[in-house]
C-alpha cells in the first residue's frame, strides 16, 4: 500500500510538471525545492523502468513513452475528477463539456437549449464547436455531436436522425433566373460546402444528387465553395445560386420562404447526426440528462 501511494504521489508529480514542462514552476506548485522535484522525477523513472522526460538545456520535453503516460494519466484524472464531483453532488449539477459541429450548433442546437436550461438550471454547459470529431482522450468533451457516415469503435455511438438533400435558392435567384429548375440546372451557379463532411470534398453532395437522380450536373463550372455551412446557407439567401441543401439545417429558412427547394423530393445524403462518447460517460447524471433531452428533440422533430 504504502509503495502505491509513493507511485500515485510521484505519478502527480509528473503530470504537474508535464502541464508546466518546467521542474521550476511544478516544484514551486506543490512547494518543493527544484532539487526534490528532479529527485521525484528520477525516482519515478526508475519505478518504471524508462524515462519520461528528456532533460536538455534551458527546457523539457516529454519522451514517446512520456507522452503515452501523461495521455492516460490525463484520461483517468479526468474520470476519477468525474466520479468525484457526481458524488459529490448526486444531483444534477456541476459543468457538461458538450463538443458539435458549428452550423448544427448555430441552426438546431441553439433553439433548443433554452429549453434543456428550464429542465436542468443546475447544468453548466460549456460547448466547443469543431467541424472534426475532436479528441476524446487529450480534450475535456463529455459528449459530441457530429454529422457523418465514420463509425467510432472505441466510442459508444448512436444515430440520432438521417440527413436529407434538396437543391434551394432565393426566390430572388430564381426570378433573375426563370429557367432554373431541378431538371435543368446546366446554367446556374453552384454553392458548395463541406463542412462536417468526412472527405471535407466540397463537391460530394452535389455528386450524391447526380447519382441519385442520373444526372449530369456540371457543379465544377461556375461555383462557390465554404467549409462552413452557415457561409454557404448566406450565400444562397443572397442570392449568389443554387446550394445543395441539408434539411435539417435550413428548415427554418424553408419555413420563412427565404429559400426555396428546387425539387420535392429530397434524395438521403448517406449520412447522419450521430451522438458520440465514451461508453463510461453513458450511466453519469449530467450525461443522462442531455442525451434524454437530445432524444426528445428528435421525437419532437419527427
Amino acid at each position: 500500500m504504502l509503495e502505491q501511494q509513493s507511485t500515485l504521489a510521484l505519478l502527480q508529480s509528473f503530470e504537474i510538471a508535464a502541464r508546466h514542462m518546467s521542474f521550476t514552476l511544478a516544484a514551486k506548485e506543490l512547494n518543493l525545492t527544484q532539487g526534490a522535484m528532479s529527485h521525484r522525477i528520477r525516482l519515478l523513472e526508475s519505478q518504471l523502468g524508462f524515462r519520461v522526460f528528456v532533460r536538455m538545456t534551458r527546457k523539457l520535453a516529454l519522451t514517446e513513452e512520456g507522452e503515452r503516460l501523461l495521455a492516460t494519466l490525463n484520461h483517468s484524472l479526468r474520470a476519477i475528477n468525474d466520479e468525484i464531483e457526481d458524488i459529490r453532488s448526486q444531483s444534477l449539477r456541476g459543468t457538461l463539456h458538450i463538443g458539435v459541429a458549428p452550423t448544427f450548433a448555430q441552426c438546431w442546437l441553439m433553439a433548443r437549449l433554452p429549453e434543456f436550461q428550464a429542465q436542468w438550471p443546475g447544468i453548466n454547459l460549456k460547448v466547443k464547436v469543431r467541424a472534426g470529431i475532436m479528441e476524446f482522450h487529450d480534450e475535456r468533451v463529455d459528449l459530441a455531436i457530429y454529422y457523418g457516415a465514420s463509425r467510432h469503435a472505441d466510442l459508444y455511438q448512436e444515430q440520432l436522425f438521417d440527413e436529407m438533400l434538396v437543391p434551394v435558392c432565393s426566390p430572388r435567384y430564381l426570378l433573375l433566373n426563370p429557367h432554373i429548375s431541378a431538371e435543368d440546372l446546366s446554367q446556374a451557379c453552384f454553392i458548395h460546402a463541406s463542412e462536417s463532411t468526412d472527405n471535407q470534398d466540397p463537391f460530394s453532395e452535389w455528386r450524391i444528387w447526380n447519382d441519385v437522380n442520373g444526372q449530369e450536373i456540371p457543379y465544377k463550372i461556375r461555383h462557390y465553395s465554404f467549409n462552413h455551412y452557415h457561409m454557404a446557407i448566406q450565400a444562397a439567401e443572397s442570392g449568389m445560386g443554387v446550394m445543395m441543401g441539408r434539411k435539417t439545417l435550413i428548415q427554418p429558412q424553408l419555413q420563412s420562404g427565404q429559400l426555396i427547394a428546387l425539387s420535392a423530393v429530397p434524395v438521403p445524403s448517406g449520412m447522419s447526426y450521430d451522438l458520440i462518447y465514451p461508453s463510461e460517460n453513458r450511466d453519469r447524471i449530467r450525461c443522462r440528462a442531455f442525451i434524454d433531452f437530445l432524444h426528445q428533440q428528435r421525437e419532437q422533430a419527427i
